[in-house]
């Protein structure tokens, strides 16, 4: 039986392992490929010296596996500013263009994972605009534990904050005893975190600008097709979506999208 066949055909430990994960990580997993999924999570089983599915849905009361698990799947893997020219060039470029055709920006950071993203985004405003909070961003996520430590702004890593400008970083940072950085409570007043689920909860309206990063590169087609439409439904025209370095939409103008500039993508008018 070839390889293709036997990863086709049902495996009951492994859907008994998925459940398992999904409760774990409150967060559900149909959504990812499941074979680029096994074979992730395959190798770090056997790096942790398990032999079945059915040890690993029993060890992931671990909170360090569990850790080891969302990094594995690139969930949560977040850092501020990551890209930064694609930063600047929304600094420099497109947010001026935002501001200049409306005074207040609706933006949604979808899939904001430990708010990284849509901090990035809230210091851009308050270097570009001198009433930074007439404007409503809005950052969701599916994850509840990512979403708790997003509000809290606290505990980001060096590595997480790297990408970050010097002069933001000492403006907008504040450098712990323990090695870590919070983020100002200017920065963290212009954000607001909700809940939401990309494949089943409505989403936002005439956004003027969305963000998501790196969220969906390991999805099924069919379940980014239903994100990109959903995206493009919800901007308004002249509004746009900035997608991860890694990812691209295939046939934009079927969703009434136009290549605006590397990873930028602007509705229709």
């Amino acid at each position: 039986m070839s390889s293709e066949r036997a990863e086709a055909l049902p495996d009951p430990a492994w859907e008994r392992f998925r459940r398992a994960l999904e409760q774990a990580l409150g967060i559900p997993l149909y959504q990812y490929k499941e074979p680029q999924m096994k074979r992730r999570l395959g190798a770090l089983m056997q790096r942790e010296g398990l032999h079945s599915w059915d040890a690993f849905a029993r060890a992931l009361v671990r909170p360090d596996l569990l850790e080891r698990v969302r990094d594995t799947l690139t969930i949560n893997v977040s850092e501020f500013f990551r890209q930064p020219d694609r930063f600047l060039e929304l600094r420099d470029v497109h947010l001026p263009r935002l501001l200049a055709e409306r005074p207040r920006l609706r933006i949604w950071s979808a899939g904001c994972s430990i708010g990284c993203e849509p901090y990035s985004i809230a210091i851009l405003l308050l270097e570009l605009d001198r009433n930074p909070r007439r404007h409503q961003l809005l950052a969701t996520d599916v994850d509840f534990a990512a979403l708790a430590r997003a509000r809290e702004g606290r505990r980001y890593l060096p590595n997480e904050v790297r990408s970050v400008p010097r002069a933001y970083l000492e403006k907008y940072f504040v450098a712990e005893p323990d090695g870590t950085y919070s983020v100002a409570e200017d920065v963290k007043r212009l954000v607001t975190f909700r809940h939401h689920d990309l494949l089943k909860d409505p989403y936002p309206t005439e956004c003027d600008l969305i963000v998501c990063r790196n969220v969906i590169i390991y999805f099924t087609e069919e379940a980014k097709q239903h994100v990109f439409r959903g995206f493009a439904e919800a901007l308004r025209p002249g509004g746009l979506l900035f997608i991860g370095g890694s990812e691209m939409i295939m046939r934009p103008r079927d969703l009434g999208l136009v290549p605006s500039a590397v990873n930028f993508y602007q509705r229709a008018a």
